[in-house]
């Protein structure tokens, strides 16, 4: 039975007190549990940008630094003969796979000196890799053959290939082009391209470096030295 209030003489109804239903409740659960994971969701996927991100920028920061290191020691290559009587060859070979030169080294990759340099792939446990050989020139020396077995430094792994191209005249007289391979023993190329396609599909961009040229070399066979 209903019960009545008196208040002021005047006959009032209770007040109810009012709450949320079990649905309500049910209903407000799930819409939070909604935002909760559009929240995640979205923190999830702005950690993801961030790292990958982060690893453009660390892959692009390392691509310079040996597209740099590459470009510095290729400007620098030396046109250094063969210490023999009967062959004055430059100590230079250029294939489409295998660069050898010989360049000054910076003391804080390795001893200061001139030294035997070599650009070339080698199977590693994840696939191909880019790898420079390094070794001191020998005023003995009368190839790159001591390179074979020389201290080296990886410099790119996942590589799928690496094409290398030379530009500059088959012979003296002739107009300069892109080759796939340098032959001339008596003159250095005008520009050297090294092309490399990694793994993923990804390919760097061309590196392309002028060489230092030097004229032909006249023998000289008292003195055992070039002469121009």
């Amino acid at each position: 039975m209903a019960s009545f209030i008196i208040r002021g003489g005047i006959f009032a109804m209770p007040v109810r007190q009012k709450g949320f239903t079990l649905l309500e409740l049910l209903i407000g659960l799930v819409l939070l549990g909604m935002m909760l994971t559009l929240l995640f969701g979205g923190l999830r996927l702005g950690a993801r940008s961030w790292d990958s991100g982060d690893k453009r920028a660390g892959d692009s920061a390392q691509l310079r630094a040996i597209h740099g290191f590459i470009r510095r020691e290729l400007g620098q290559a030396l046109p250094l003969r063969w210490k023999t009587e009967a062959d004055t060859r430059l100590a230079f070979d250029g294939a489409s796979n295998v660069l050898k030169f010989v360049a000054p080294l910076p003391a804080q990759v390795s001893v200061g000196g001139l030294y035997l340099l070599g650009l070339e792939l080698e199977n590693g446990e994840t696939g191909q890799r880019l790898i420079m050989r390094r070794a001191l020139t020998d005023a003995a020396a009368k190839d790159f053959s001591s390179l074979e077995q020389a201290e080296k430094s990886v410099l790119v792994d996942h590589v799928e290939n690496m094409a290398i191209a030379y530009f500059g005249a088959a012979t003296p007289e002739g107009e300069p082009g892109w080759q796939d391979k340098w032959d001339d023993p008596q003159r250095l190329p005008l520009l050297v391209r090294i092309q490399v396609e990694l793994n993923d599909g990804h390919d760097w961009p061309d590196l392309v470096v002028p060489v230092m040229v030097e004229k032909g070399c006249t023998w000289d066979s008292f003195h055992k030295r070039c002469v121009n």
